[in-house]
């Protein structure tokens, strides 16, 4: 964990730049399909794979990421 917080005071873009960079660079694309992972399933309790969801041909949204 940083030590640093999350907001920043002010944000430095020149010295964020590589850090996006690198990230925009290796992030999966749009169409890319997500590795198989434990989700938990709101519906009945429990956990169910993402690759079961694709089995039954459910539609699969994941989103990484935050609204701040």
């Amino acid at each position: 964990m940083s030590d640093q917080p999350y907001n920043y005071t002010f944000f430095d873009g020149a010295a964020e730049r590589p850090k996006f960079e690198d990230f925009a660079l290796k992030a999966p694309l749009v169409t890319s399909r997500a590795a198989d992972f434990a989700l938990e399933d709101l519906d009945g309790g429990g956990t169910v794979n993402l690759k079961d969801l694709w089995k039954n041909g459910d539609t699969v949204i994941v989103e990484f990421g935050s609204f701040t």
